[in-house]
């Protein structure tokens, strides 16, 4: 069947929060199970240097849904009045727009990630909406302690180690409370997404209309709470692991804190998430065959970021998202696409960045080159002219054989990054005065202890003083800095990078 946008009516974009893409069997993993995305993968066209630009979690929605980058312009914040999103330019279209979520960053006060949906389903008790459980009373059976390692929350006196502890314990706590009633895995979080996305997809929606449906997991992010965690049996990744399951870990440097044999442990309940995730998914994908949409539906899957999970190539000696720092374990995400017509099977190793996963959707939908107006009936319409994202159906259809040189990614007045094919370098913006010039980012009111850059409630800014250079080719992970050992293309690829954000702001 050849590429035809007319016998393209629907699109489905699925959103996996905190996907490692090098915790995928398609991405080479060959340890851990996740045969429904990896069969995804093989129809799909599989992108293997996907970057996600600002980061984390909202900078990232927000680039998505309005196909421009955040790193330039803004980190944690809501969609503003001069955004313009995938929705606002379908609105007067024949087309209903679907959101069913989890991901309860999207869903602060008045960031407005949910505008021009026709149809919104959240699913409470994730990160950030936790604590709206915290006075539903927990059975005395579940003590938050028994959910982590005893020595990252206690003295040798066994008292609370600092307020990190306390804070650990009562995160723990929020998390239990809401899933104490849990009995299957129909119970998990990304069941609850999944069951109504399926409803929504084979129940509510106009079958004689066209759609447009955003699924947001917010799983496999943590807490790492895979079905062992519940049945209280050994991770089937780690079965010989003693201890206490550790469903959540101080935001704190692993050093002195976490051991070498718990950050094994963590990972391995991440994989074994990751394994449920892709269980729950593969219904979704099963049920767009099954309704005979395949042939007529683009699939985008992908993650917003990945994850710091230890030391060395897992981590740079953090646990979770608690330092604005790009290293490839968080910005290289996993990205996969069917578009009935194209080729699958596919893997594409040119760079590509999540403001072009929205340039591809306009794209296919013919909506890319359309411009703002004013409709028949006096009201405002919408258009993709401002948008920044490059389509990927070029690149797809092998009329082109790239469509970037680089990525970028970072955090908003704290990091940047470039990646090239040779080298990653990492610019740290430590220096008010560099932070705050016309060719860094923009605002002068711009402080560096941003009261939220990311959802990790005891994350703190700290960062080195001094930029990193690495070799790509015999260093993926980031772990020998050569900057000082090669300052002419340490400078050469700064002033790319300053050049490119420049760039990016004038438009």
């Amino acid at each position: 069947m050849a590429f035809n946008r007319d016998k393209i009516k629907n699109v489905v974009f699925i959103m996996l929060d905190t996907l490692q893409f090098n915790y995928l069997g398609c991405y080479g993993n060959d340890k851990i199970k996740t045969p429904h995305i990896d069969r995804f993968a093989r129809q799909s066209t599989l992108f293997e240097n996907a970057y996600s630009e600002g980061l984390p979690t909202v900078p990232v929605r927000r680039a998505l849904m309005t196909g421009r980058f955040t790193l330039p312009y803004g980190g944690w914040e809501p969609l503003g009045g001069e955004d313009t999103t995938l929705t606002d330019i379908m609105w007067g279209k024949n087309m209903q727009t679907a959101l069913i979520y989890d991901t309860a960053p999207m869903r602060l006060p008045k960031f407005g990630y949910s505008r021009g949906f026709d149809f919104v389903d959240f699913c409470p008790g994730q990160e950030l909406d936790h604590t709206s459980f915290a006075d539903v009373p927990l059975d005395p059976a579940l003590k938050p302690e028994d959910f982590t390692s005893a020595s990252m929350v206690w003295d040798k006196e066994g008292n609370l180690i600092d307020d990190d502890s306390k804070q650990l314990l009562d995160e723990i706590g929020c998390f239990l409370r809401q899933q104490q009633h849990r009995r299957t895995n129909a119970d998990s979080y990304v069941a609850r997404v999944v069951n109504r996305t399926l409803d929504w997809l084979q129940e509510r929606r106009d079958k004689e209309r066209p759609f447009f449906l955003w699924v947001d997991s917010f799983d496999p992010h943590e807490p790492w709470d895979p079905p062992s965690v519940w049945k209280g049996e050994p991770c089937p990744y780690d079965p010989n692991y003693e201890g206490n399951p550790i469903l959540l870990a101080p935001w704190t440097p692993v050093e002195g804190r976490i051991t070498e044999r718990e950050c094994e442990h963590i990972r391995a309940l991440y994989m074994e998430k990751i394994t449920l995730v892709d269980e729950w998914i593969g219904k979704v994908l099963d049920s767009i065959r099954q309704q005979g949409l395949w042939d007529e539906t683009m699939v985008v899957l992908m993650s917003d970021h990945g994850q710091p999970m230890g030391t060395g190539e897992h981590g740079h000696g953090i646990v979770r998202k608690s330092r604005p720092w790009p290293y490839e374990e968080l910005v290289h995400v996993p990205l996969m696409m069917h578009i009935p017509g194209v080729e699958g099977g596919q893997r594409i190793d040119s760079f590509v960045q999540n403001v072009d996963v929205s340039a591809t959707i306009m794209d296919v939908m013919g909506q890319l080159d359309t411009e703002s107006g004013v409709s028949d009936h006096g009201m405002n319409t919408f258009g993709a002219e401002e948008f920044q994202g490059e389509s990927l159906l070029p690149l797809m259809q092998g009329e082109v054989d790239k469509i970037r040189d680089f990525a970028i990614a970072g955090y908003y007045g704290m990091s940047w990054s470039i990646i090239t094919e040779e080298h990653s370098y990492v610019h740290w913006l430590v220096s008010e005065e560099e932070k705050n010039s016309v060719d860094c980012v923009a605002g002068s009111e711009k402080t560096m202890d941003e009261e939220m850059w990311t959802c990790t409630a005891g994350a703190k800014v700290e960062m080195p003083e001094h930029n990193e250079l690495y070799d790509r080719k015999t260093d993926p992970f980031q772990l020998n800095n050569i900057a000082e050992a090669n300052p002419e293309k340490a400078e050469e690829l700064l002033q790319k990078l300053k050049l490119f954000i420049g760039e990016l702001r004038t438009t």
